[in-house]
């Protein structure tokens, strides 16, 4: 991505590179067309964050990933603006008889499936996770106990897996949960959920460029050293 020098290795510079080079022309890019949702972001029904923070990009991954039932697509001819004047950066399809479309309608059928219940007690089981995070901090605090604090980690760590979950989602207010690891949910939903998740592994996913030059995932020409040095470390 265009200017992720390993100082800048930050979510927002990650999308900064992008709207450089996606050839979105400060729209909203979709496969090869350009939209301008200015005027639909309070009443997008994933929340304004997601359409907010990412104007002036490719979103076709995240569009197709996040619109299993259709209607959306229904939607984009009123906002459509022109075709794009540059070919895409991102090597993935999206045809009709393809393997990702033939999947999606699979799935479609699937989540309709899921009982309403199991998603509510997912969220009660998150709740719960950071009452007692709260609860055991304070009793270690309050008591000078380890074993208090050792329990509240533990609740912290769990809680912080299941806020991940979240921050996926639309907006909503399980996603502030993980703040509470003292890293950023918001940070977090560029590097995981719209690079490292959409663009597993290759190039474009920031989360394999964080750890170098430490570890050096990509499949291109090392030194000895910086081939097999990482192996002491890793």
């Amino acid at each position: 991505v265009t200017g992720l020098t390993p100082a800048k290795r930050s979510g927002e510079n990650w999308l900064d590179g992008k709207r450089v080079d996606d050839g979105a022309e400060g729209y909203w890019r979709i496969h090869d067309d350009l939209y301008d949702l200015s005027n639909f972001i309070k009443h997008h029904p994933g929340g304004p964050d997601w359409l907010k923070m990412t104007k002036g990009t490719d979103i076709t991954e995240a569009f197709e990933v996040h619109h299993i039932k259709g209607v959306a697509e229904t939607l984009l001819h009123k906002f459509h603006v022109k075709k794009a004047q540059t070919p895409r950066i991102s090597p993935y399809t999206f045809k009709e008889d393809g393997f990702y479309r033939t999947l999606k309608r699979n799935v479609r059928e699937e989540l309709e499936r899921i009982p309403k219940r199991a998603i509510m007690i997912s969220g009660l089981y998150t709740d719960l996770l950071l009452v007692g995070t709260f609860a055991f901090s304070t009793l270690a605090c309050r008591n000078w106990n380890y074993w208090f604090s050792i329990v509240a980690g533990y609740c912290l760590a769990s809680l912080t897996t299941a806020a991940h979950n979240y921050f996926h989602q639309k907006d909503n207010f399980r996603m502030y949960y993980f703040n509470f690891s003292l890293m950023s949910f918001k940070e977090w939903r560029i590097s995981h959920s719209l690079s490292h998740h959409l663009f597993t592994n290759t190039i474009l996913d920031l989360e394999m460029l964080f750890f170098e030059p430490l570890f050096g995932y990509y499949p291109v020409n090392k030194t000895f050293m910086k081939k097999y040095l990482p192996w002491l470390y890793s």
